[in-house]
Parts: C-alpha cells; sequence; structure tokens
C-alpha cells in the first residue's frame, strides 16, 4: 500500500509537465507499487487514485460507489480537479441509478447504430476536406486542421448544431474540461447552456433529422426534461468531440512514431479497425475517469477506503497494467482487441463508443490513403500536451508528409 500524507504530494506530481507530457511513465511507477493510492489535499475531499486493472474494474461497477458526492455525506459539486463546480449541469455522467438507466434509456433510442452509421459517409466527406486543406499548408498541422475538425463537425451533425458554431463549440467543450475552474470555464458553461436550451426550443417547434430532435420531440413517458436535455446535449458534445479528437491524434503520432505501421496500414486499410483498438489501450484518450465517491466504508485491493472519500480511476493505468496485459509498453497490433477500459466499464460505459470508432476508422483510412509516410516537424520534447488529470492529448502536431503522388508537404517552422 502507497499512502501519501496530507498537502497532496501525488497530486502535484500528477499535475505536472511530466506527467502531461508522459503520464504513463509516472503511472507505471504507481502500478507496480500498489492498485491504489491514497492522497489528501488541502480543502477537499480525500481522494485515491486506482491504476490496477481489476480494482479498476471493482471500482467501476460496485454499488457503493457514487457519482453523486451528496451520497456520501459530502456536499454536492465536488471535481477530480479537488474544487467545487458552482455551474455544473446534470448528465448521465453525474447521475447514478435508477436516474441514470432511465437517462441512457432514453437516449440509446434516439442514438442507434443505424443513426451513427447514417454518418458514415459524411464523416468520410469531412474528413477528405479537412485533409486536403490540411495538406495545402506548407507546415501540415494535424490536430486544429484534421484531428479536431472531424468530430466536431460531425457531432455538429448529428446534433443538428449549425457548422457555422462549430469553432465557438470547440472552445467551449476545451473550457469545460480544463483542470481547473475559473472564469473562462464559467462563461463557457453560461453560453453553451443557454445556447442549447434555444436550440433545443427551436428543434422542438422545427424538428429535424437529427438526434436533438428527436429527444427534443420524443412523446414517451420518460422522455428529458428540459434541463436533462441540456445535460445530455453538453455530454454528448464534449464526450463526442474531446476524446475523440484526442484518439485521432494520438493515432497520428503513432503513424509519425512508427513509419513501419503506416506503410502497414496504407497496404492494408482493413486492419485499421485493429490498429486504433490498439492504440485506445496504449494511450487512452481519457487518463482518468470522472470523480466517483465512496458511501461506505470498504477497501480497494488492500487500500481501506472511508466514507466520503472521492475514487479517481486510471483508465490510462490501467490498461498498462502488467498483470493484465503481456508487455504493456508495447504497441502490438495483433494484440487482442478486447478488454481495455478507454471507453470504461459498468453501467458508464461510453454510450458514444461506436460514434468514437466509427469516426476514428474513418480519418485513419482517409490519412493512410493520402500519405505514404510522416514525420514530426519538430522535436517530440517541444510538443505541447492538454493539462489536468482527465485527457490526454497532444495540443498541435506539425509534420512534413509525403502524400500520394511523391509530393513532399514540409515546412522550416511551426
Amino acid at each position: 500500500m502507497t499512502t501519501h500524507t496530507p498537502g497532496g504530494p501525488l497530486r502535484a506530481v500528477l499535475e505536472g509537465p511530466a506527467f502531461q507530457a508522459d503520464p504513463h511513465a509516472v503511472l507505471r511507477k504507481l502500478t507496480d507499487s500498489a492498485s491504489a493510492h491514497r492522497c489528501e489535499p488541502d480543502g477537499a475531499p480525500p481522494q485515491l487514485l486506482v491504476t490496477g486493472y481489476d480494482a479498476a474494474r471493482e471500482v467501476l461497477t460496485d454499488p457503493r460507489v457514487s457519482k453523486r458526492s451528496e451520497r456520501a455525506g459530502l456536499e454536492p459539486g465536488w471535481l477530480m480537479s479537488g474544487v467545487r463546480d458552482e455551474v455544473g449541469v446534470d448528465y448521465m455522467l453525474t447521475v447514478d441509478p435508477p436516474d441514470h438507466t432511465r437517462l441512457r434509456k432514453v437516449v440509446a433510442r434516439a442514438f442507434t447504430p443505424q443513426r451513427v452509421e447514417a454518418l458514415r459517409p459524411w464523416t468520410r466527406e469531412i474528413a477528405s476536406q479537412a485533409m486536403e486543406a490540411v495538406l495545402a499548408q506548407e507546415t501540415p498541422e494535424l490536430v486544429d486542421g484534421f484531428a479536431t475538425r472531424v468530430p466536431i463537425s460531425v457531432i455538429c451533425e448529428l446534433l443538428g448544431v449549425p457548422l457555422t458554431d462549430q469553432d465557438r463549440f470547440s472552445w467551449a467543450s476545451e473550457q469545460v474540461v480544463a483542470p481547473v475552474a475559473g472564469s473562462d470555464r464559467e462563461e463557457a458553461y453560461v453560453w453553451l447552456s443557454g445556447y442549447l436550451a434555444e436550440l433545443i426550443a427551436d428543434k422542438r417547434a422545427d424538428p429535424g433529422p437529427d438526434l436533438l430532435s428527436a429527444l427534443a420531440v420524443d412523446t414517451d413517458e420518460d422522455r428529458l426534461t428540459d434541463p436533462e436535455l441540456i445535460g445530455m446535449a453538453f455530454l454528448l458534445l464534449i464526450a463526442g468531440y474531446e476524446t475523440t479528437a484526442n484518439l485521432i491524434s494520438t493515432v497520428l503520432l503513432g503513424l509519425a512514431r512508427q513509419p513501419d505501421l503506416l506503410r502497414t496500414l496504407r497496404a492494408d486499410p482493413g486492419l485499421i479497425p485493429a490498429a486504433t483498438e490498439e492504440f485506445l489501450r496504449l494511450d487512452s484518450p481519457v487518463v482518468t475517469a470522472t470523480e466517483r465517491f465512496a458511501t461506505e466504508d470498504m477497501r480497494v485491493g488492500e487500500v481501506p477506503v472511508r466514507r466520503g472519500d472521492m475514487l479517481l480511476v486510471s483508465l490510462a493505468a490501467a490498461n498498462r497494467d502488467p498483470a493484465r496485459f503481456e508487455e504493456p509498453d508495447s504497441y502490438r497490433l495483433g494484440r487482442p482487441a478486447g478488454g481495455h477500459l478507454a471507453f470504461g466499464h459498468g453501467v458508464h460505459h461510453c454510450l458514444g463508443a461506436p460514434l468514437a470508432r466509427m469516426e476514428a476508422e474513418v480519418a485513419i483510412t482517409v490519412f493512410v490513403q493520402r500519405v505514404e509516410s510522416l514525420t514530426l516537424a519538430v522535436p517530440e520534447a517541444d510538443l505541447e500536451w492538454a493539462p489536468g488529470l482527465l485527457m490526454h492529448g497532444v495540443r498541435r502536431l506539425p509534420v512534413s508528409a509525403v502524400v500520394a503522388g511523391d509530393s513532399v508537404v514540409s515546412g522550416d517552422s511551426v
């Protein structure tokens, strides 16, 4: 068992620049020493970081663990950053069954595999347009130009949001998942809540073929209230944009690091789904699942947990636990795809996982069809990473590329 003294030294490590650049180096040391690690930061609930695979699955399914801090005897609204959230919106990730069961059932009626599959041609068109635009740059920048452009366009199409608003949506999403609440975060919440309320009213008055319209005009007795609709749109936007953008960016960085893999996928695009699954395991776009709270005294592995403790499950650490995965720090294209926790586990398993997989597979297919070879245009040590304990993804990815037709797209500066 690893115990950290009050003042939160573990918390400081997890918020430092070395962790942002390579969270796996820090997490692996923790996983090797114990499956869970206590941290008691000043002014916030005691926290337990869960890093072991078996312990993670246990916490994610334990009925004694709640998404509601008040069920654990705390004030409502504590965030994994250790601060209070005064402007949050309730949605599926912040409630327990039976409320969660009802919300998920309602959205699942509209968020069908058929609806996701119907977006595949649109996704391919968006990815192709973004690919051509980014390759026209002197130094192609693959995050803003491609990896984020695809999912924000798709989620706007899915929800029925005008594409002219997608840049504002991108900004709001990035602020909402920021590691520390602040003025920009609150501004984003207020703007997005107001925007979605107006959009829902418009959909109810003049529904279209989009998901938000389907939810707004649902006549079932379990239909969502307006606040629940806003919360659902919040969740779909943020989960459907941020995580998928990080996933696509991670795969692109991986292709730059592994030239042989790029050649393999160009020769056999049918391997792209398997390649995506291994990147999901190796570099999970979500480092740590959103906060949970112990509603009674319990144990996680060998670590005692008290009622009111905040439980943070590191999906990234669990996905590299050597007790579960052979050679966990290595990329193995032939590895069996099942078992990773990149999309969570239990009742809160990501509802949008099929959409994320589809978008990533389409985006990577378009990319490998156009790019024959790829190298970073800056030293890897100079890459900037998203801050915080929630998301993991590179902020900018400038590259030199040889595109189909033997033309070279590169630049000397960023």
